[in-house]
């Protein structure tokens, strides 16, 4: 038998999918934030969730 092909599997699976309206303002500070941290957009609301998380524990 041959070995399994395709991608890996994650340890953690994104299962929640979100949508959002954003202004274009908001969604172009959005994207250069991305651009500047070389990371996903997604990522760069991940982060900013955990800032928030942050600050409320204080």
């Amino acid at each position: 038998m041959s070995p399994r092909t395709g991608r890996p599997r994650k340890e953690i699976t994104k299962s929640v999918n979100l949508g959002l309206r954003l202004t274009e303002e908001t969604a172009a500070k959005l994207q250069r934030c991305a651009d500047a941290l070389g990371i996903s957009r997604t990522e760069v609301i991940e982060k900013g969730i955990d800032l928030v998380e942050q600050g409320m524990k204080k």
